[in-house]
């Protein structure tokens, strides 16, 4: 068994991004070493700038609201919402709401030859 919280100091931190992020579950720690799990929490106005990855990212909407950018498309997603984006897919994302918004962060990579 594995226990962690966000009671403590985040893993990350980007004053120009006013976000944070907790680790989780690190890739490193998970059992086959293919999944990463983390909590980022981004003030008002904060965001993060397009990218893509290598994997398989999840995001759940814990809190707030997001308006993202996902392959070219804009669309806006509120608390509870969940974001299922294809490896290389191109993403953005702003917090919208007049509060701090959570994103639960869940990256997969599949295993080789997995269909």
């Amino acid at each position: 068994m594995r226990k962690d919280s966000v009671e403590r100091s985040p893993d990350h931190q980007s004053e120009a991004s006013k976000n944070v992020a907790w680790y989780l579950l690190p890739k490193e720690q998970s059992t086959d070493r293919n999944l990463h799990i983390m909590l980022e929490r981004y003030e008002p106005g904060g965001d993060f700038a397009e990218h893509q990855h290598d994997f398989q990212q999840t995001f759940y909407i814990a809190a707030g609201a997001f308006e993202m950018i996902i392959g070219g498309k804009r669309d806006l997603y509120h608390q509870g919402d969940l974001i299922v984006m294809d490896v290389g897919e191109p993403h953005s994302g702003r917090n919208v709401a007049d509060a701090v918004s959570e994103l639960l962060a869940i990256d997969y990579w599949p295993a080789e030859g997995a269909s």
